[in-house]
This record gives structure tokens, C-alpha cells and sequence, in this order.
């Protein structure tokens, strides 16, 4: 087994992370993941995955997610369960891809647990309802159809254009389109050799290309690398997948080759007519290097074999009526599953939905947590970088809020929290405008397209907001209610720097507004700080 290594930010990052190889061996799990189910480091290495599946878990993992993620390279907003050493079963909202590396393919997830809350405990219910209820007509519809839909489509359409023409350089022009459109491909030609030319020499007789990069059309090649080198090869029936032509280990004139016609990545297939090599497919990037999926080379494999039966026999149109009526069956049972899929997926939109807002909501205040929090800023951020407009920053936390909980009492003090954020919340009128808690006692304020006095003005609300509320702290050194100290940062978003520097200046503001007795609000200046 080959070792696969892991990033320390994922490692020890709040959601899971699992990795497992196609024969459903374990590379690895985080030591979030680990702890959620009770394992110990490297406690799940090497075991098959079913030992954390359930039995129904087990069942969709391999009659639907394994498959799909296989065929779609990912999964989206997958509901699934799993088992801790203890035996519990832990629902999970699993987001995975399908990625090549060390020469396997590797299948990654990103694991989230869905966490019941008292507030949320009808709607999570009824979405984890409304999840299985779409698994299982999912389940329902695609298990007929899972192992043939993706190619079947492609097929049936290329089939039936086919069919309707004896002709072979009508037969290449649609292959070569229909095959560069569906895999986004950049050139796609049907390449014959010359006869007299010992597989030395030949032409292309059909291509499709992108705008932008240059025909090969009609171009004589002389390539006598091929014949000593790869003739053979493609004789047998075998498919050339090259990612790098540097790294293919071919000659150099061939590679030369290669270059010439711009071609930094290809996938080859032979035309075969009964033992005899005719020709080949072949499938070029030019502009980058590229990974080619399992399902395209499976898919160019197959087109190669109906070109090669187009090539050799004069009776194709029979069979191609008979597997063009196949295809139809196919579509017509897709055709009547899809209005149960349709209404299925509504539903599993409405718990995704539901499930999305719990994950930005923080449990305690209501208001956004810290997680919507940053992906809000990094949005405003680009967006205003683009219009040049200013972003303001508010940073604040209640004063005196440790005496508080000493005081009172922590359940107090989470309901202190709670007015506050809810206070605050009535004072942002603007849709762009986002409160959040940003952790413990403190709160954050974002408010796009507003200078430095629109901030200082939303400041001055959000202290009358809160003094209006009237909460006693006996313990404060400032008042006998609750009070806040406010940091202000205003900047317009440049390349120079980050969001984080307006978080930075925002936090060095809020000191400085208590070191100057709290209960009040600094706007960031750089000479200020720098004589405080």
C-alpha cells in the first residue's frame, strides 16, 4: 500500500476527513474523524471501510454513493451514516471526490456531523426524513440504470446518427465532435495509416478541434519511432493514457513529434479491422497537462470498438437498430424515473437547505458564527476589490463579561449573549450587512460600501442598542448595566493585502477602546496605535 500523507490543517481540522482506495481499503482518517468514532491514531488505517458502515450504510455505499462517485468523480450533500467503536450510529452529511494519485485513484471525503439541537430538533428530524426518503428513490430509480447511463446517453445519440449513414468520413466527423464536446477535450481526430507505410507513416482523415489551436488535418506524418515502438502495442487492443508526453518515457523523435502538433497530453485508442491495426482515435490537450478520468477512457474504448465495427462491417446498420432500440428502452425508464427524482431532489433540497443553515448559524445566539463570518468577508472582500468601495469593520465584546458570569451565573450569562446578539441584529437594516459571534463575549459587524463615518454612526446604534436593554453588571467598573467596546477598521480591499489586516486593525482599535476605559468606540488610525 502506498503512503499517503495528509496536510496538518486537515488533520486537526473541525470536520472529518477519510480517504480510502477503490477496493474500499482506508489510506487515512483525521484525527477529528478518529475521535468522533472513538479510534485511536491510525486506528482505521489499513481496515476495509465497511467497519465503520452500518448495514444501510453499507448497502447505499454500494449500490449508490461508491458507484456515482465512481461514474461522477464526486458527491455532492450526501446524507449517510456511521459507526463509532461503540456502536453508535452518527448521521453525517458527506462531501467526496475522486482524484488520481501515486498511479491509483483515490476517493477523498469531507465528513460533517450533524449535531442536534434542541431548537432544531423537529427540522433536523424531518430533514434526516426527507434525506432518506430521496436516498431511497434515488436507489429505487438508478439501480436499473447506474452501470449504463453516463456512457448510454452518448452512445445512443452517436448510435443513431451512425445509422443513418453508410458513410465512414461522416461516421469520424461525428464521433470527433460528439467526443470533444463531451469529455471538453481540445482536439479529437480519427488517424489512418498508410498501407505501403509499415505504421511509418499516415494521415488524419477526420477532426474536430477547438477555436484556437491548429488542424492536423491532411498533414502527412512520418514517424518511424512508431512502427519499431508502438505498433505492437496497439495491435493488442491497448489503450495509451499519457498525462505528460515529457514523462511517457518516448523517444525523442516522437516526442518531437508530438510538439509539433502542440500536444502535451493524449489518449490514444486503436482502430482495429479483425487483427490488423487500420488506425487510431486520438484525443489531445494543448493547452495544459491533464489527468484523464476512469469513465473517459472507458468511454473512448468503446467508441474505438463501434468505429472499428463501422470500419469492418457491412451489416453494422442491423445491429446498430437493435442496440438503438436498447437505448431507447434505456431512456424512456430514465424518462419516467425522472419525475420521481424531480420531487425526491425538491426534498432533499428543502433538508440541505435546512442543514446549511444550521451549519452558519451559531446555536447560542442565533446570529451567524464565525464559520459564515469569514465566508462573508472573503466575498465582500473580492467584491469590493473589484468596485473599489470601502469595507468597515466593527469588532466588539462586552465589558467586564468574566464578572459577569462570576456574578451571575453563566446561565445568565448565555442569555446576556443571546439579547445582545438579537439587539445588534435589529440594528443592520442592509441586506450585505452581517452580525456574527465571533467567539466567546465577542461579536463582529460587517458593512460593506460604508466609509469611516457610516461606521462610526452604526457604533454610536449599537451602544444605544445595548443600553436600552437595561441588563444589570453590578460588576462592571464602568456602569451599572451591561456595555460594550468597540473596534472600528475601514479600508477599501487592495492585492497589497488580506481581510485578515482589517481583522487585525479592527482587534487593535478594540484595545485600544479599552485601554482608554471601555464602554466606548476607537476607530483603527496607524499613528494612533503606534502611540499607544
Amino acid at each position: 500500500m502506498q503512503t499517503y500523507q495528509i496536510d496538518t490543517l486537515i488533520d486537526t481540522a473541525p470536520c472529518g476527513f477519510l480517504a480510502f482506495n477503490d477496493n474500499g481499503t482506508i489510506l487515512l482518517a483525521n484525527l477529528t474523524l478518529l475521535e468522533l468514532l472513538g479510534y485511536q491514531m491510525n486506528g482505521l488505517q489499513g481496515r476495509k471501510i465497511e467497519v465503520i458502515l452500518p448495514i444501510a450504510s453499507k448497502i447505499f455505499y454500494q449500490t449508490h454513493f461508491f458507484p456515482l462517485l465512481k461514474l461522477s468523480g464526486k458527491a455532492e450533500e450526501i446524507y449517510f451514516s456511521l459507526r463509532a467503536s461503540s456502536g453508535e450510529h452518527i448521521p453525517m452529511l458527506i462531501n467526496a471526490v475522486r482524484r488520481f494519485k501515486t498511479g491509483d485513484f483515490i476517493n477523498e471525503c469531507i465528513l460533517i456531523p450533524i449535531q442536534k439541537r434542541i431548537q432544531y430538533e423537529e427540522e433536523i428530524l424531518q430533514a434526516k426524513k426527507a434525506a432518506e426518503k430521496a436516498i431511497q428513490a434515488q436507489k429505487q430509480a438508478e439501480k436499473a440504470l447506474r452501470q449504463e447511463y453516463e456512457k448510454s446517453v452518448l452512445l445512443m445519440q452517436m448510435n443513431q446518427r451512425i445509422c443513418q449513414s453508410l458513410d465512414l468520413a461522416k461516421i469520424f466527423s461525428i464521433a470527433s465532435e460528439e467526443i470533444r464536446q463531451f469529455i471538453n477535450a481540445e482536439r479529437v481526430g480519427i488517424f489512418k495509416f498508410h498501407r505501403e507505410g509499415s505504421f511509418n507513416s499516415g494521415e488524419f482523415v477526420s477532426e474536430s478541434v477547438a477555436e484556437g489551436f491548429n488542424s492536423v488535418m491532411s498533414i502527412r506524418i512520418e514517424d518511424h519511432c512508431f512502427g519499431e515502438k508502438h505498433a505492437r502495442y496497439y495491435q493488442q487492443g491497448k489503450i495509451q493514457v499519457v498525462e505528460d508526453i515529457n514523462k511517457a518515457g518516448f523517444q525523442d523523435c516522437h516526442r518531437d513529434l508530438l510538439a509539433r502538433f502542440e500536444i502535451k497530453t493524449n489518449l490514444v485508442a486503436p482502430l482495429l479491422k479483425g487483427e490488423d491495426l487500420w488506425g487510431l482515435l486520438c484525443v489531445h490537450q494543448c493547452s495544459n497537462y491533464r489527468v484523464w478520468q476512469e469513465v473517459e477512457i472507458d468511454l473512448i474504448k468503446q467508441i474505438a470498438d463501434q468505429l472499428a465495427i463501422a470500419i469492418i462491417q457491412a451489416d453494422m446498420i442491423g445491429q446498430l437498430q437493435n442496440e438503438l432500440a436498447h437505448r431507447r428502452k434505456i431512456e424512456n425508464r430514465l424518462k419516467e424515473s425522472n419525475q420521481q427524482l424531480a420531487f425526491s431532489n425538491e426534498e432533499l433540497a428543502h433538508a440541505t437547505s435546512i442543514l446549511k443553515r444550521l451549519v452558519n448559524t451559531d446555536g447560542l445566539t442565533q446570529i451567524a458564527n464565525r464559520r459564515c463570518f469569514d465566508d462573508r468577508l472573503e466575498q465582500e472582500w473580492a467584491r469590493l476589490y473589484r468596485s473599489r468601495q470601502p469595507l468597515s469593520l466593527l469588532l466588539f465584546d462586552v465589558d467586564y463579561f468574566k464578572r459577569y458570569n462570576d456574578l451571575y451565573g453563566h446561565q445568565m450569562g448565555d442569555e446576556c449573549l443571546r439579547q445582545i446578539a438579537q439587539a445588534v441584529q435589529k440594528m443592520v437594516y442592509r441586506s450585505p450587512d452581517l452580525v456574527a459571534r465571533y467567539g466567546g463575549e465577542e461579536f463582529v459587524v460587517i458593512v460593506p460600501d460604508t466609509d469611516s463615518q457610516g461606521a462610526l454612526t452604526i457604533a454610536q446604534r449599537i451602544h444605544n442598542a445595548i443600553k436600552d436593554l437595561s441588563v444589570p453588571h453590578q460588576g462592571s467598573k464602568v456602569s451599572d448595566l451591561v456595555t460594550v467596546s468597540i473596534g472600528l477598521a475601514v479600508g477599501i480591499p487592495s492585492s497589497e493585502y488580506s481581510p485578515a489586516v482589517l481583522i487585525s486593525q479592527a482587534d487593535q482599535a478594540l484595545y485600544l477602546a479599552k485601554q482608554r476605559g471601555r464602554n466606548q468606540s476607537v476607530l483603527f488610525s496607524l499613528e494612533q496605535s503606534l502611540q499607544e
